[in-house]
C-alpha cells in the first residue's frame, strides 16, 4: 500500500503567514504605541501611574490588555505547531516529537505570559546577587533559564520542517532580546534611580514590543511549511 501523499516544497498554495505576521506585528505596534502615548504624552490622571487607564493600556503592567493579547498571540502559535505535528503524524513524516515540544515549550511561554512566573524567581535569585549588584534580581536565575530554554529550541528545531526553523528561531531570539536582555538594560536603569525616567520607560516599551514581535513570529513559523493541496483544501506539509 502507498504511504501517504506530501507536498514537495513549493507545490501547492501557500498560507497567508506574512500577511497574519503583518497583522499580529501591527497590532502589537499600535498596543505598545498606546501605552507609551498615553502615558509619556497625555497629561490626564486617568492615564498615570495609579490610574485606570495605566493599568489597563500600560505594557509594564501585568494582567491587562497587552498580556492578554501576547498570552493569545502564544496560545494561538502553540495550537498552529499541534496542528503541524498531526499533520506530520498523519502523513508519517519525521519530527512529530519535536513538533509538539515546540508547541508546549510556547504554550508555557504564553502561561508566564499571563500568571508572570518569572517574576517568583526573585525568591532563588536574591539568593544568588544583591539588588544593589542586580536590582532586577531575578534574571540572576532568569538568564541562565534563557540560555537553557534557547539551547533546547535549537536542537529541537533541528527535528521540524525546515520551513519552520527561520521564523522559529528569529523569533525565540527576539523574543528573548526583550525579556531578557533589555530587561537587563531596565535593571541597570532602575539601579540609577531611573524608574520612570524617559530612558526607562522608552526601554521598557521596546521590551515588550520585541516580546510581541517574538511570539508573533514563532506563531506564524509552522504556516510556512503547510500547503493547501488538491482541489479542495486538503493540507499537506511541504518538504524539501
Amino acid at each position: 500500500m502507498d504511504g501517504p501523499a506530501v507536498s514537495p516544497a513549493g507545490d501547492g498554495r501557500v498560507l497567508p503567514w506574512r500577511q497574519l505576521l503583518a497583522a499580529l506585528v501591527a497590532v502589537s505596534a499600535a498596543l505598545t504605541l498606546t501605552s507609551y502615548v498615553t502615558l509619556e504624552l497625555v497629561d490626564h490622571r486617568f492615564f498615570q501611574v495609579g490610574g485606570g487607564g495605566h493599568a489597563y493600556l500600560n505594557v509594564g503592567v501585568e494582567g491587562n490588555i497587552p498580556t492578554w493579547w501576547s498570552a493569545s498571540v502564544l496560545v494561538a502559535g502553540a495550537t498552529v505547531t499541534v496542528m503541524l505535528a498531526w499533520l506530520l503524524r498523519s502523513q508519517r513524516l519525521a519530527g512529530v516529537w519535536p513538533t509538539a515540544a515546540i508547541a508546549a515549550l510556547l504554550l508555557a511561554f504564553s502561561l508566564d505570559e499571563l500568571v508572570a512566573l518569572h517574576e517568583h524567581l526573585h525568591r532563588v535569585g536574591r539568593l544568588l546577587v544583591s539588588a544593589e549588584t542586580l536590582p532586577f534580581v531575578w534574571l540572576a536565575v532568569g538568564i541562565p533559564l534563557a540560555l537553557g530554554v534557547g539551547v533546547v529550541a535549537v536542537l529541537l528545531a533541528r527535528r521540524v520542517p525546515a520551513a519552520v526553523r527561520p521564523l522559529l528561531l528569529g523569533g525565540l531570539a527576539v523574543f528573548f532580546t526583550g525579556a531578557v536582555g533589555l530587561e537587563l538594560v531596565g535593571s541597570q536603569l532602575h539601579g540609577d534611580g531611573g524608574v520612570q525616567s524617559p530612558a526607562a520607560v522608552a526601554v521598557y516599551h521596546l521590551e515588550e514590543l520585541l516580546e510581541m514581535t517574538g511570539a508573533a513570529l514563532m506563531a506564524v513559523a509552522p504556516l510556512r511549511a503547510v500547503r493547501v493541496t488538491g482541489p479542495g483544501t486538503t493540507l499537506r506539509v511541504a518538504v524539501s
